[in-house]
């Protein structure tokens, strides 16, 4: 006996010839199906081989009514549905859903996203969808499948998009991930994927091979190399760069804002399975240094910082050879080389602070380094001759933190001596690339800003994914998201008048002069040179 809420289900169904895919959805919805409906249908004990439980519930000559029970990480392939011209599917637990579009030879994703527990999707024939169980405990779904006509298989002749060899495989039962050649009807040829669509089919068709092969199954093991291979493959860096180049100007911006977000999602997924799979190595930070160097220290050096290093030095008179240095928030010592190799600084005159320990153990390797707040640091207070702060360190820090930075970098130095640091304007985010790439194109940083309000101040906060081929495959790391504080142009000045005196500012790019009634600059970067009285 089906329970009441079936039952309604399959009288709607009776009555109705034809439905659109949206007036079963508003069916399924109203019948109050509840998860405990299900649970006599429920096959969480499935095999390791089946990427999800099947079960049918019930079925006439023009629908089926059937129950999918999800393990964590148990994922369909991509697949339509066969015959079916209506359908909908209810979930009782945290789902991902994605869809696809395909034309002619060619396969993308449209969206990615999560489903809620009772919410209702509805499928329509040309639906090419994958569903799944990316959390932490099982759920159990409901399907209904339709046709105007009579047919013996509803869901039959669906097709599964094989992405890693190009085919569809025609199917009669489960369109499970990694099907075994005994549960195909038959192949023909299928379409290739774009870079992102085609990425994370090879993050699920490696997992689901993990799992089969640790239940032993032989040709889950057999195939498992040549997936681990595929996915971290170096030829990944020619595909990848070409899809950012087809889809960002000449800037670094991205222009296609929906094909970004799935581009970033699927990286994202990446990184936590390489996450998994890669124990962290000793040398862990050296690498993020070395990543960090060359699509940010290296090309921020050569682009602005050593304009206004030698600006600096030439229009205030200010000799480096002579000087005692101190770099506040160094980070690997790349600027800092620098002026030991282009503007004369001594060695021993010249000392890097950062707050992190591991840069400060890359920074080392190039200058006189130690670890160090630029809040709290009094090492020879009083006694230097300029502190330097490249790369908007100072915005890293809260509001609070950043008048007593400005206050402290004062106290620091000696009558007469200089600040030379650079910040980024409130609408820095108008110039903020999307894309960065190494000289070599070894390495890639996707960064996604947004502009955030918290307690009355302004903040820009990047999420930054980097992709590099340096070690020989494609290693994708999510180093988070990074805030930076953004206070008017004019607040800043005001706040080094009130502990320096004489305050200069430029554009960092072009070195013009900014207005003292200016609230941005050209390249939205601007450097400021600060004398204490």
């Amino acid at each position: 006996m089906l329970p009441a809420s079936l039952q309604r289900i399959v009288q709607a169904l009776r009555q109705s010839v034809t439905l659109r895919p949206m007036q079963l959805k508003r069916i399924v919805e109203e019948a109050g199906v509840q998860a405990p409906d299900l649970m006599a249908w429920a096959d969480f004990e499935h095999p390791v081989a089946d990427s999800y439980g099947r079960k049918l519930i019930y079925k006439e000559s023009r629908f089926e009514i059937m129950a999918m029970s999800w393990l964590p990480g148990d994922f369909s392939g991509l697949h339509d549905h066969g015959y079916t011209q209506y359908g909908a599917v209810q979930v009782f637990g945290q789902a991902e859903h994605a869809v696809f579009h395909v034309e002619e030879d060619t396969i993308r994703t449209l969206a990615r996203w999560t489903l809620h527990p009772g919410e209702v999707i509805s499928v329509s024939h040309s639906l090419v969808h994958q569903m799944g169980n990316p959390g932490c405990e099982p759920f159990i779904s409901l399907h209904v499948y339709g046709t105007p006509e009579a047919h013996e298989n509803i869901t039959g002749e669906a097709r599964v998009f094989d992405l890693e060899r190009q085919v569809i495989q025609r199917v009669d039962g489960g369109v499970f991930f990694a099907l075994p050649p005994e549960a195909v009807v038959r192949e023909e040829p299928g379409p290739e994927a774009d870079f992102p669509t085609y990425l994370r089919y090879l993050i699920e068709w490696q997992r689901r091979l993990q799992r089969m092969a640790e239940a032993g199954i032989e040709r889950a093991i057999q195939k498992l190399p040549e997936a681990m291979a595929a996915i971290e493959s170096v030829t990944h860096r020619e595909r990848l760069a070409f899809c950012l180049r087809e889809r960002s100007n000449a800037a670094g911006h991205s222009t296609d804002s929906m094909y970004w977000k799935i581009l970033n999602q699927e990286l994202r997924e990446m990184a936590r399975l390489q996450r998994r799979n890669r124990p962290a190595s000793s040398d862990v930070f050296e690498h993020y240094a070395e990543l960090y160097d060359a699509v940010i220290g290296r090309h921020c050096l050569h682009d602005f910082m050593k304009g206004y290093l030698h600006f600096f030095a030439a229009q205030c008179d200010f000799s480096f050879s002579e000087a005692r240095i101190l770099s506040a928030g160094c980070g690997t010592g790349l600027a800092e080389r620098f002026m030991i190799d282009d503007l004369g600084a001594k060695p021993d005159n010249l000392l890097g602070i950062d707050i992190s320990p591991a840069m400060v153990a890359v920074a080392q390797k190039r200058i006189r380094a130690k670890t160090g707040d630029v809040c709290t640091f009094a090492e020879d207070a009083g006694t230097w001759d300029l502190v330097f702060s490249g790369l908007n360190v100072y915005q890293y820090l809260s509001p609070a933190k950043f008048e007593q930075a400005v206050q402290n970098t004062a106290n620091l130095l000696r009558p007469g001596g200089w600040f030379v640091g650079d910040f980024i304007t409130p609408d820095h985010i108008r110039w903020y690339p999307n894309v960065i790439f190494s000289a070599d194109g070894n390495v890639i940083s996707l960064r996604t800003p947004h502009l955030v309000e918290d307690g009355g101040r302004l903040f820009q906060e990047s999420e930054i994914i980097n992709v590099s081929f340096l070690q020989g495959y494609m290693e994708v790391s999510d180093a988070g998201r990074h805030r930076r504080f953004l206070p008017a142009l004019d607040r800043v000045r005001h706040l080094f008048e009130r502990w320096f005196g004489q305050v200069l500012i430029y554009d960092a790019v072009t070195r013009e002069l900014v207005h003292t009634d200016a609230d941005s600059c050209a390249s939205t970067r601007y450097v400021i040179f600060a004398r204490k009285k």
